[in-house]
């Protein structure tokens, strides 16, 4: 009998390790002030930054790319209430990849600030948007405060 029951919880386990295998997550963005760069990922994620504070954006698609190129816009406002382009970056990406990292090097040294990164210079909302053609892939709305003394 516990050969049995050995047995069967082996075969749940097997499942479950195939079923997760098998999932993706959703697209998303996602901001930090950290980089990890041993997992290539961004650590410490929010949606409200110093404009002091750095900044890291990264798209997390799920699965390899299945699109040519990938657009990430920013826009003052919020989703529903987007206001006037700040800036965008478009970029070749292949299938090969499913994560793309949004970084740069500070004027002052480090990460650029969330100011620079945005271009975005007082407090207010800020909106990033993920896209390829015509699809929206992925939104992120980001609060810029005033920086704490």
């Amino acid at each position: 009998m516990k050969k049995l029951a050995r047995i069967a919880m082996l075969a749940v386990v097997a499942f479950g390790g195939l079923f997760t295998a098998c999932s993706t997550e959703d697209p998303h963005i996602v901001c930090g002030r950290e980089w990890n760069p041993a997992m290539q990922l961004v650590a410490d994620t929010t949606s409200e930054f110093q404009l002091i504070d750095p900044m890291i954006v990264q798209f997390r698609y799920g699965t390899g790319f299945d699109f040519p190129t990938l657009k990430i816009t920013f826009y003052e406002g919020t989703e529903k209430a987007k206001g006037k382009e700040i800036w965008h970056y478009e970029t070749k990406v292949n299938e090969k990849v499913s994560v793309y990292t949004l970084q740069g090097h500070s004027k002052r040294g480090g990460l650029m600030t969330a100011s620079e990164l945005t271009r975005h210079h007082t407090p207010g909302q800020v909106v990033i948007e993920a896209t390829t053609g015509d699809r929206l892939l992925a939104v992120k709305e980001l609060t810029l405060i005033k920086n704490k003394q």
